[in-house]
């Protein structure tokens, strides 16, 4: 019997022993398992992760997909500046090394000496000249690199209200085309320059720094905009030093070709712009609103002529200004005692306010308001960019009584961007069919062809006899009225002058407008021009759109 419970004991220390050797076996096979997962299956992951936390890696350039204009012209990524990058760890504070990085910075010595011992990573700062590449400096210098960086804006460049800018921390798109094609413009940085650390961050032996290409390509977006069309805008504008915008279209397709804001901006100090008080970060083409003045005389023709009541024959007199109720509002001839007998399209011409509120008053209101809107008005063009505002056309109230006398002038609670006069007047030079303006044109990959914007189909919106004799009024103002300051351009140009009351600071400004077209047979540019403040719509307004014109045809458009 005590042989029994032996052997019932042998037996199962014989099965722990074997249990314990099984769980043993397994255990380390999972281990072995284990450890070639980590090392064989998983090293290029785990490898990765080591050397993000060695590595430092400074961006070469932006990071998003360039801008271009309709001819792959870069507005953005343009320019390649010289950039020091200094590794605190290695550079050597004293008088040889701070004279060189003084000498090719400008800056100065306390500043250098404060970014650099204050610093645990390394520090860019642009370089202020040429680089002499031959100075020795150049190569001796520890713990100095020199790289060529592609800047993502120039100082105060081309075309900056449409482009917008980015967040310099997250590099996100802000405002412009950055902000609503932040999702096809945002991307990685394809070329960095990587600087490997050890433990205590300073830079390892043996690897140092390089620069590293990334395969990954962002997207880059196409404009509808002319680089040689939009710079001569520009530069006429500044020429004038005048503050306003220019749209410049093209009639047979609603391309914008050029659009230009005044103030200009530096996107590259786009921190002291925000802290200001001017408004140079508004997009005045689109982004606010102004009394259309005179320009708006060509809503009041277009309901008149569609409805018949008027004819370029038709006579009216005007003694200088025009009671309507208890308000009196003058006319352009009140000094001089008023334009007396005067036809429609003399009226027209010389923008004759007495003519217009005469007219406006056998339509009403409702139906002139019910023209601005056809023509757009109160709407947004919808050319992409999520500043446009929409304007103001008065209702309700607004439109009862004496309203109807403002109304007919474009003055009151009228309120337009230039970008929907230019798009009006693109309908009146296409007869009467509007090509919606728009500004995308398409997406590129290796400035291949991945995707092209939608564009609203055309529509007749007006009739083509109406919009016949609109142009025929049009040209009138070019030979004959306000816009005879055109010089030989006169016979060839066709188009409506605009002075337009506001206040400022509860001061009375008046603003400049031209809006037209050429050449007035067989249309081919829209151009509108606004001045803030600019006074005189056939004073100043028409000698811009005179010099942009002479421009256009020099480059042999």
């Amino acid at each position: 019997m005590r042989k029994n419970i032996k052997d019932k004991k042998t037996n199962v220390n014989i099965k722990r022993l074997l249990f314990i050797g099984v769980s043993s076996t397994v255990i380390i096979f999972l281990l072995i398992f284990r450890l070639f997962y980590i090392q064989v299956i998983q090293h290029d992951l785990y490898t990765r992760e080591v050397n993000k936390q060695r590595q430092i890696n400074i961006p070469i350039n932006s990071g998003r997909g360039i801008v271009l204009d309709r001819n792959n012209i870069p507005l953005t990524d343009r320019k390649e500046v010289n950039i020091a990058i200094i590794f605190p760890q290695l550079f050597i504070i004293d008088e040889e090394n701070l004279n060189y990085l003084m000498e090719i910075t400008h800056k100065d010595q306390e500043e250098l000496i404060q970014r650099i011992s204050s610093s645990n990573y390394p520090i860019e700062i642009p370089i202020g000249e040429e680089m002499n590449w031959e100075d020795r400096r150049v190569l001796t210098t520890r713990g100095l690199f020199i790289i060529g960086k592609r800047q993502r804006y120039e100082d105060y460049p081309l075309l900056s209200h449409v482009v917008g800018y980015i967040n310099q921390v997250d590099k996100k798109g802000m405002a412009g085309i950055e902000k609503a094609l932040d999702h096809i413009l945002m991307g990685n940085p394809t070329e960095i320059l990587a600087a490997t650390l050890d433990g205590r961050k300073r830079l390892l032996p043996g690897e140092g720094y390089s620069v590293v290409n990334s395969p990954i390509n962002q997207k880059d977006v196409r404009l509808t905009i002319d680089y040689y069309l939009q710079k001569t805008a520009e530069e006429v504008m500044d020429r004038q030093k005048r503050d306003g915008a220019i749209v410049i279209s093209d009639v047979e397709t609603g391309d914008i070709l050029a659009l230009v804001s005044r103030p200009n901006y530096n996107p590259n100090t786009i921190a002291q712009h925000i802290k200001s008080s001017g408004d140079e970060l508004y997009n005045k083409a689109i982004q606010m609103t102004f009394p259309p003045g005179s320009i708006f005389k060509i809503i009041v023709a277009a309901e008149a002529i569609e409805r018949g009541i008027v004819d370029f024959d038709d006579t009216f007199y005007c003694n200088g200004s025009e009671i309507i109720g208890n308000v009196e509002i003058g006319c352009n001839s009140h000094k001089n005692g008023g334009n007396g007998d005067i036809t429609f399209k003399e009226a027209f011409a010389e923008s004759c306010n007495s003519t217009f509120i005469q007219i406006g008053q056998k339509l009403g209101a409702n139906s002139i308001i019910e023209m601005a809107e056809k023509l757009g008005l109160n709407d947004k063009v919808g050319i992409g960019l999520q500043e446009e505002e929409t304007g103001n056309l008065p209702s309700g109230e607004d439109l009862l009584g004496p309203a109807i006398g403002n109304i007919s002038i474009g003055q009151g609670n009228i309120e337009v961007t230039p970008l929907q006069i230019n798009q009006l007047t693109q309908i009146i030079a296409n007869k009467g069919i509007k090509n919606q303006l728009h500004l995308l044109k398409d997406v590129l990959d290796n400035y291949n062809i991945v995707e092209t914007f939608d564009v609203e189909e055309q529509s007749r919106v007006l009739s083509q006899k109406t919009a016949i004799k609109l142009q025929q009024l049009m040209e009138s103002v070019m030979t004959e009225g306000t816009g005879r300051n055109t010089g030989d351009l006169t016979a060839v140009t066709a188009g409506k002058t605009g002075s337009a009351q506001s206040s400022k600071r509860g001061e009375t400004v008046v603003h400049a407008w031209f809006t037209g077209y050429y050449p007035n047979k067989e249309p081919k540019y829209s151009i509108t021009i606004f001045i803030q403040e600019g006074g005189s719509g056939g004073g100043v307004a028409v000698p811009i759109f005179k010099e942009i014109l002479e421009n256009i045809i020099d480059l042999g458009y």
